[in-house]
């Protein structure tokens, strides 16, 4: 797999549903500059979009994901609980937004900001993705290679993993001390 695979040609949110195959791979999440107040990534070589996040779709041999599945099934109709993109866009965006949460196991939004948040990324994001057949194996590689500003696996070395593990570690904190009848 080559690198410009990622960097190739974007869709938005609404078009994904529908063109992302059914095949192990990596994807990666693009957003027009400022999208994020404080986060820049690497821009796209066409186009005005920065690099936010790339994920993979099948994390061992034994795995069933797909690009699909992981792409639409948890990230754009998943929620926060099932997608740590949406986590931690919920979590940069959560004061900015109004949105409130919860806390089961981890912070979650409630359902309708769930809602909001899938209508924000269909606003401001779109993706790309390149099919491989063992993603796990290059990972590491095309984060390092690539430093999207969201990831945190594989990334302490970027100068934005700082900021975005507090938000983080903020919204999580404000999660398990929401009103009683947002925890759900």
């Amino acid at each position: 797999m080559a690198l410009g695979d990622l960097r190739g040609d974007v869709v938005g949110v609404q078009q994904a549903r529908g063109a992302v195959p059914a095949q192990p791979g990596l994807y990666a999440w693009w957003a027009r500059p400022g999208a994020l107040s404080g986060i820049t990534g690497p821009a796209h070589p066409v186009g005005e979009r920065e690099l936010l996040y790339v994920g993979l779709a099948r994390s061992a041999p034994s795995s069933r994901a797909t690009l699909h599945s992981r792409v639409v099934g948890n990230h754009i109709r998943g929620t926060t609980g099932q997608s740590t993109l949406r986590r931690t866009l919920a979590s940069l965006l959560v004061e900015q937004e109004g949105w409130r949460s919860r806390f089961t196991d981890r912070p979650l939004l409630v359902p309708e900001d769930e809602q909001r948040l899938t209508a924000w990324m269909e606003q401001h994001l779109a993706l790309s993705w390149a099919v491989h057949e063992q993603p796990w194996t290059v990972e590491a590689r095309v984060i390092t290679e690539l430093a999207p500003p969201l990831n945190q696996s594989a990334n302490s070395a970027h100068p934005l993993y700082p900021h975005v593990r507090e938000a983080r570690r903020r919204w999580r904190e404000a999660a398990r001390h929401a009103p009683t009848e947002q925890r759900g």
